[in-house]
């Protein structure tokens, strides 16, 4: 995504955030519109960008200041140059001694470093000291001036491009005035500056403005988002300084971080040794700590304790370097306000290392070293003046799970809800603050006070739903805890409890979704390629920024006229911008992490449906269901950790290290039903089809293959798997089926089928273009296994014939490419068949979206267009009740991690159009393949539901084994890699002359 397709995408507010630069006043020059009015022309800098001034701000001058200008270039709001006039004599003395030293030269060198002036002189002649330097924040070419003008010195400073236009105004000459002339000297020197660069003020001010847009999507915890700022910084420093500028440096260790919150560790492990080598030799003195910082964090995050003390005391001390003795000995309370930029920056990052020194030691048995640590911070912070708000909540929060990991529960809670209270005034409404309000509510439970604790968890989950967040599964399962608790003293109330059970459980969700949604949510408008669903979505964007503007300025100030009623209005119109997205894109509501009321599942479900959704955790787990209007509960022991070493083992069994048929053992699969399953069987009595939401390592398998009971495996033909039971529809989530479930009638779309497959692998070559060795060489070989799939052409061409459908409907081999799928008319077809590979994040480490491969196109220099991603599919245009995805893999190379991503990939088609997918969890025999997706297609023809046509083909396969089949077919490797995804109801219409099938 380019840097302007972004800003686009950003709301509005934040595009008038810059870190690191001076804003201009009220009624400052803010928009292309407003130049007339706003200033005065100043010409044009060194790019042809016209340029405005205006009276600014006051200076540290050495003389008397007469006046001060400020000028703004090419239509950013923050100031590109500087000019201060001053009353004095201009004599060479007063130049060199203003230049090398006194007020204005200390205010200067904490913003920028600069070589030793240099003697020239200006248009018309005067006398000037020029000096090249280079911005401590961003490393950009700076350029600052001390110059004879015509009333006194002047004292000039600003990009480079500006640089025409601080000499006009340092010799009093009008715009346009001098044209024609020869460049001034000092001009001359300016573009030897600039000679190697291609950038602008536009270029700075964008920079300016990612920077400061990832900075607070970081501190919103939408790293996803952040990720895309800070890459998108990255890649204009890049293009204008070079990879190898050593000013790349925060850029580069802010999106480390960012990709770490993500758990992408090795991507970012990549990113900090690139800036480990530039920091050095950065302008800002604050790098090298910083990358140790960012290390550490990195580190803790990834579960290295050991490896983040070490970053964290390296950064430690580089940060104290920075300050003065007085500050870092200071007593308790005592302010010592920091002029110094730099200071201040090092301040800041030293009290957020001893905040995280005390985080890791909380977490590693040192607890009891982490209150002085804490204290430490707060101290830092208060010789700042004025420590931004959510520095101060988040140190509050670290010191309540401090206090809550030493057992103090009582004060743990106290603090935490502290920590929401400033939260709340920092960023209301806003995942920290209903972060924080869960673990207050769960220090309440733990300290018996269940009626506080419920409180709390209300609190944050309505946060959590007015902004359709989410947590992640540790947060969420102490409210659970805490509803059943009540529900269990107050039976009269259980009813509702459980119902609000149902409610809470939506509100947890897994990482890799999150970052999907989040990533998805972010680039839906321009991946649609619609611009009236990408205005809408900007629209909401907006509203909620502006909303989020009028609480910060309710809380700050309490009691301002009109103040609730403006509050009042702005959400009314972001319900308005809510209701033009669901409009403009009726799937939008797929890629929210949105909860489903529990009559509107009902409502969807049919008589004997019922739908299961679970969250596992790391002592216990809950399971629901949910049938016939009522929410049955069931508390189990299976853990996370021992319901992943299961789903490995099953996977195992079915499958070897070389694709062929495993060892199978029943029994993790009857040890997952026993600890899902079994404790609800009674609310499952007479249910013929089970909606099913998994999580986390559930996400890998598909429930059919579950064991009811004992199982010979000698004879897994006739073994009770839950596919004999119920049939089985698998969901992202239960608002996923309220969704699909609501948009109406079968595809009316008139052609029956639309069928690719048998692609054509990238080459060698190609892939190693692809995936750059230095960070994802280990991709490249894995993509190099990639193999063609030849019985896919037998699998196509044989839903062809059953179909009835046209040569020109199939595209194989060569022709199966990205471009082929755009133009397909895919929008026209009931049915989409896409028999390739679908690869998952897990599997590729660098491929961080879902993604399905396709052949490359002829001559092609590299492997990109062979993986259509998951943000590519968003913008096709779907009417299809299926999508079959016959080679899919959610395993991984360690056996797990897919899932997750499969579960984002079905979003996107969701979004795109369709209504249900047919997928396989494992690479597939090919006459298998062959004969279910054949069957179901029959049996779909014959008028049965997607879901039941699915489980007639995978017991025809049982029941047959050993008879018309051969007898390893009962074995899942052949039968149990299919699963359905969606809707589960809706056939579709193959053709109105179309005969019915036998059922098997």
């Amino acid at each position: 995504m380019t840097p302007r397709r972004l800003l686009r995408l950003l709301p509005a507010s934040l595009l008038l955030l810059a870190a690191g630069c001076t804003m201009p006043a009220d009624d400052a020059f803010v928009a292309p519109t407003q130049r007339a009015s706003a200033g005065e022309p100043a010409g044009q800098d060194a790019k042809g960008e016209a340029c405005l001034t205006q009276r600014g701000s006051a200076l540290p001058a050495d003389l008397p200041v007469a006046a001060t200008r400020e000028v703004f270039c090419g239509g950013w709001t923050s100031a590109a140059a500087r000019i201060v006039q001053l009353r004095g004599p201009s004599d060479a003395a007063t130049l060199d001694q203003l230049a090398n030293g006194g007020l204005w030269r200390t205010w200067l060198d904490q913003r920028v470093t600069c070589a030793a002036p240099q003697v020239t002189t200006i248009l018309g002649g005067g006398e000037a000291r020029l000096l090249a330097c280079t911005r401590r924040a961003g490393g950009w070419p700076h350029v600052a001036m001390v110059a004879a003008g015509p009333n006194g010195p002047v004292l000039a400073d600003g990009v480079a491009t500006a640089t025409p236009v601080m000499e006009r105004l340092a010799a009093g000459q009008a715009p346009g005035a001098g044209t024609g002339q020869a460049r001034s000297a000092a001009l001359e020197i300016a573009v030897r500056r600039m000679a190697a660069e291609s950038f602008s003020t536009n270029d700075v001010g964008q920079f300016e403005t990612l920077i400061a847009a990832g900075r607070d999507l970081n501190l919103a915890e939408n790293f996803a988002a952040a990720e895309d700022a800070y890459r998108a910084a990255l890649a204009l420093q890049e293009r204008v300084l070079g990879r190898d500028d050593p000013n790349i440096v925060m850029a580069l260790v802010h999106l480390a971080l960012n990709l770490s919150n993500q758990g992408r560790a090795d991507e970012a492990e990549v990113l900090f040794a690139r800036a480990e080598g530039l920091a050095p030799r950065a302008a800002d003195q604050t790098a090298s700590a910083r990358v140790e910082h960012y290390r550490g964090l990195a580190a803790f995050k990834a579960g290295k304790p050991e490896e983040a003390l070490a970053h964290l005391r390296q950064a430690e001390a580089g940060y104290a370097a920075l300050l003065p003795t007085s500050m870092l000995n200071g007593a308790e309370g005592e302010t010592n306000l920091l002029a110094d930029p730099t200071a201040t920056t090092a301040a800041f990052g030293l009290s957020e290392t001893r905040r995280n020194l005390a985080r890791v030691l909380a977490g590693t048995g040192e607890a009891a070293r982490a209150p002085a640590l804490i204290a430490d911070s707060r101290r830092l912070l208060r010789h700042t003046g004025a420590p931004p708000g959510q520095m101060v909540a988040r140190l509050l929060r670290t010191e309540g799970r401090t206090y809550a990991t030493l057992g103090q529960d009582e004060a743990a809670a106290r603090q935490l809800e502290a920590a929401a209270r400033r939260f709340a005034i920092a960023a209301p409404g806003e995942r920290p603050e209903a972060v924080t309000l869960f673990l207050a509510g769960a220090r309440r439970a733990a300290s018996g006070r269940r009626d506080d604790a419920l409180e709390a968890f209300r609190a944050g989950a309505a946060i959590l739903r007015a902004r359709q967040l989410s947590l992640s599964v540790p947060l969420v399962l102490p409210y659970l805890d805490a509803l059943d608790a009540e529900a269990r003293a107050n039976p009269a109330e259980a009813e509702a409890l459980r119902r609000e059970m149902f409610t809470a459980a939506q509100l947890a969700q897994r990482s890799n979704t999150v970052r999907f949604v989040q990533q998805a949510s972010a680039r839906i408008g321009a991946a649609a390629g619609d611009q009236r669903v990408s205005d809408a979505v900007r629209r909401l964007q907006d509203a909620d920024q502006a909303l989020r503007d009028l609480f910060a300025e309710r809380d700050a100030a309490a009691g301002t006229p009109g103040l609730d009623a403006r509050i009042a209005a702005a959400q009314q119109v972001r319900a308005d911008a809510e209701s033009e997205v669901a409009a403009a894109a009726p799937g939008y509501r797929q890629l929210l992490l949105s909860t489903a009321a529990l009559d509107a599942v009902n409502a969807v479900l049919a008589p004997k449906e019922a739908l299961v959704t679970m969250l596992l955790g790391r002592r216990a787990s809950w399971v629901l269901v949910v049938r016939e209007g009522k929410v049955h509960a069931a508390r189990t022991t299976l853990t996370e950790a021992e319901a992943g070493r299961l789903v490995n083992a099953m996977r195992a069994g079915v499958i070897d290290a070389n694709g062929q048929p495993g060892n199978f053992d029943p029994a993790p699969a009857q040890a997952l039903y026993a600890g899902l399953l079994a404790p609800l069987e009674a609310a499952l009595a007479e249910v013929e089809t089970l909606v099913v939401a998994p999580d986390g390592p559930l996400l890998g398998i598909p429930f059919g293959l579950l064991l009811t009971g004992p199982a010979d495996r000698a004879a897994l033909g006739v073994a009770p798997w839950l596919i004999k039971r119920h049939a089985v529809v698998h969901v992202p989530s239960p608002q996923t089926l309220v969704t699909l479930r609501g948009t109406g009638a079968a595809s009316n779309a008139p052609l029956a089928y639309g069928g690719f497959g048998d692609f054509a692998p990238p080459n060698a070559a190609q892939l190693l273009r692809s995936f750059p060795v230095d960070r994802c060489a280990a991709d490249a070989r894995l993509a190099a296994g990639l193999v063609r799939l030849p019985g896919t052409r037998r699998e196509v061409l044989e839903v062809q014939r059953l179909l009835n459908a046209r040569p020109q409907d199939i595209r194989l081999g060569t022709d199966f490419t990205a471009a082929a799928l755009r133009e397909a008319e895919l929008g026209q077809r009931r049915i989409l068949h896409l028999a390739t590979h679908a690869l998952l994040p897990g599997e590729l480490s660098c491929l961080q979206e879902p993604s399905i491969v396709v052949s490359p196109p002829p001559g092609a220099p590299d492997a990109d267009l062979s993986f259509v991603k998951a943000s590519d599919l968003l913008g096709l245009k779907l009417n299809a009740d299926l999508v079959i995805l016959s080679a899919c893999n959610t395993g991984g190379p360690s056996g797990s991690g897919g899932g997750e991503a499969l579960s984002g990939l079905a979003r996107a088609f969701f979004y795109a159009g369709a209504r249900g997918l047919m997928v396989t969890h494992w690479a597939v025999n090919d006459d298998a393949a062959m004969l279910v997706v054949s069957d179901s297609m029959r049996r779909q023809q014959g008028g049965a539901s997607s879901a039941a046509a699915l489980r007639g083909a995978q017991r025809l396969i049982l029941d047959e084994a050993g008879l018309r089949l051969p007898p390893e077919f009962g074995h899942p490797y052949y039968w149990a890699p299919f699963a359905l995804i969606g809707d589960g109801r809706r056939a579709p219409v193959v053709s109105a002359e179309a005969p019915a099938a036998p059922r098997g």
